[in-house]
């Protein structure tokens, strides 16, 4: 039976209603109204100063007029307000705006004054070159450096905005507001969780199947062994480090590496030419590494190798995830390796009997280098000690590295019998930690989001959500209208842009 367009918007009705009651941070009093508490100085009397958290709920509640223009007279339209950012860096990633008739993708920062942008320092930090629109309270006069398009809230808000005073209490703003559902929810709330695995299933192994494509293209271009060096090296870095980690391992090229015998070269080469070293008649180094720290910095320098022009991000990374700690992980899976990371993958898979196997003897090899359990860097202790990886981060490592590299066929070594195993593997593989991105993919397409506990039982469930969002959402600016997935059976959209 067909679903008609006023079918639709009933079940939309009513997961918005269904939706709002999973949301809601408000409490409810005997006589099932939601009571309200006002929050202390989030604005003042007269509603002429606001916090600034106040103007981001703003924002991303969209109570603004539909016909917008910018201090500098360009019209603009809001596709997509972009993501609330609660990481460093702008308040909203990946906006989608019209401006002049353009679309614009970009970020967008929210200040109570235009002045604000310098005050902070934005306009030497990295993280906001991308801003596209700057949202303000007050404008208080043009200032240098700042975006060229400035938006005053003040002069750009619904009349009805005031009624944000009285549904939101900022303090407790719900998370699931930040994030809210797309207007392809109402067919995922209605879908059973079987199915929705086995779509997300088949996305996921999309998703592997590009990142083998990858590798086999750089592998085309340089030697398989480099390219699984360099892969290794980015997922060390994570986020925060991934393109410092990958210059690093570009610059100091495997068959370079290879002329190190021993651990203590290969670890003063790489820590030398990662600006990692400290200078220890200037530092105050742990008694346990102030030895081996000397004895690397004379290596490093009897060696001569170079030392790169590397930017670390310090600051964002969790202590046990720093640049150094990685990088000493890094050391050890070379080793660990002999240097030919492709020809100990493949034996790994040539002497598997079951997928199950193999994922047993990739998580079951020792990751660790003792002696740097105990330490952030040369200088401050990590207390309790622990390992430099953590299970979830050599998983991690397997899915996303692993696993694809042994499906590349043109690869030397390989057999279609360990590109079988590998995919098995990637499909049995349990749920990865989360971040940022799967958090909001589960708030776009999951209603209530906490369904994520039930459908996500695979890291194959967690991959697909993520491609899923990256491929429709994000690629989209979150423009529902023109989304084919949110749009099935419903006409094409009119191509105006």
């Amino acid at each position: 039976m067909s679903t008609t367009e006023s079918d639709i918007d009933h079940m939309n009705q009513r997961l918005q209603e269904l939706y709002q009651q999973f949301a809601s941070c408000h409490s409810v009093s005997t006589d099932g109204k939601f009571s309200v508490h006002e929050p202390p100085a989030a604005w003042n009397t007269d509603h002429t100063s606001f916090s600034e958290h106040f103007l981001q709920i703003l924002w991303n509640e969209r109570f603004l007029l539909d016909a917008l223009y910018c201090r500098n007279g360009a019209s603009l339209q809001i596709i997509h307000q972009g993501d609330w950012n609660v990481a460093a860096g702008p308040d909203f990633r990946d906006a989608a705006l019209i401006i002049n008739g353009k679309l614009i993708r970009g970020d967008v920062e929210i200040h109570q004054r235009t002045s604000d942008w310098l005050r902070h320092g934005h306009h030497l930090d990295p993280l906001y070159t991308n801003v596209v629109l700057h949202a303000v309270w007050i404008d208080d006069g043009p200032i240098d450096h700042t975006p060229s398009n400035v938006l005053v809230l003040q002069d750009s808000l619904n009349p009805a905005w005031k009624l944000l005073l009285h549904e939101v209490e900022n303090i407790c703003y719900p998370y699931a507001r930040q994030l809210p559902p797309g207007k392809c929810a109402i067919r995922w709330a209605l879908t059973d969780n079987d199915k929705i695995q086995e779509v997300l299933a088949a996305a996921g192994l999309a998703r592997f199947e590009a990142k083998t494509a990858r590798f086999a293209r750089q592998s085309a271009a340089q030697s398989p062994d480099q390219t699984l060096y360099e892969f290794m090296f980015e997922s060390l870095g994570y986020k925060n480090n991934k393109d410092a980690f990958r210059q690093l391992a570009a610059e100091i090229p495997l068959e370079q590496l290879r002329h190190f015998e021993t651990e203590e070269d290969l670890e003063a080469i790489l820590f030398g030419a990662a600006g990692l070293l400290p200078d220890t008649t200037m530092t105050t180094l742990l008694p346990e590494m102030e030895t081996r720290a000397q004895r690397l910095w004379h290596r490093w320098w009897a060696l001569g190798a170079p030392k790169l022009n590397i930017s670390w991000n310090h600051s964002l990374a969790r202590p046990l995830n720093s640049p150094c700690r990685r990088l000493a992980a890094g050391v050890k899976l070379l080793r660990m390796t002999d240097f030919q990371p492709v020809k100990w993958l493949q034996n790994f898979a040539a002497m598997a009997q079951s997928p199950k196997q193999l994922l047993e003897a990739l998580f079951e090899k020792d990751y660790d280098q003792p002696h740097w359990r105990g330490c952030l860097n040369f200088e401050i202790a990590v207390k309790p000690p622990a390992a430099l990886l953590g299970r979830q981060r050599i998983a991690d490592i397997i899915a996303n590295v692993f696993l694809p590299a042994l499906c590349a066929s043109n690869v030397a070594g390989y057999t279609e019998e360990a590109a079988n195993l590998a995919k098995a593997a990637f499909l049995m593989m349990p749920p990865m930690q989360g971040n940022r991105s799967l958090t909001e993919a589960a708030h776009r397409f999951l209603t209530p989001p906490s369904r994520a506990k039930e459908v996500l039982k695979r890291a194959s469930h967690q991959q697909g959500l993520l491609d899923i969002y990256h491929n429709f959402c994000q690629n989209l600016g979150h423009d529902c209208s023109k989304c084919p997935f949110a749009n099935i059976g419903q006409p094409s959209p009119s191509k105006e842009l």
